[in-house]
């Protein structure tokens, strides 16, 4: 029974040292996030050989994205209006920060499908 109880509290134990995964609910404030200057790739979701980097400039915002070999590089306008980050010339709702790490920035879409990106580089902050 105590070698139960051992095995119990070491598995509660590790389990609440894991790193807990953004709240998809959450809405942070895009004021502690400089954009200028960062270059974010997408972690997840994405298929098998893609991939897409975003580099975030003076409101303009570079974006590479990669499938199946080909490679397409838009360059398109940005803003942070209304705490939502919008992408484009016909912005819509924009995307909410859910979380903001100095490796990751996780957003999730109006659509509700959440999406993390790894910070390659920041510059300017």
């Amino acid at each position: 029974m105590q070698r139960l109880r051992t095995i119990q509290f070491t598995a509660l134990l590790v389990f609440s040292m894991q790193p807990s995964a953004a709240n998809p609910a959450t809405e942070l404030n895009w004021s502690s996030v400089h954009l200028e200057g960062m270059t974010l790739q997408l972690v997840s979701p994405k298929a098998k050989g893609d991939s897409e980097e975003l580099h975030f400039g003076k409101g303009t915002m570079s974006a590479t994205y990669c499938s199946g070999g080909m490679c397409t590089g838009p360059l398109t306008v940005w803003k942070i209006e209304n705490n939502r980050l919008k992408v484009g010339y016909a912005p819509t709702e924009g995307d909410v920060l859910v979380e903001f790490t100095a490796k990751k920035l996780v957003l999730r879409h109006p659509d509700g499908k959440v999406f993390v990106y790894s910070i390659i580089s920041q510059s300017g902050t």
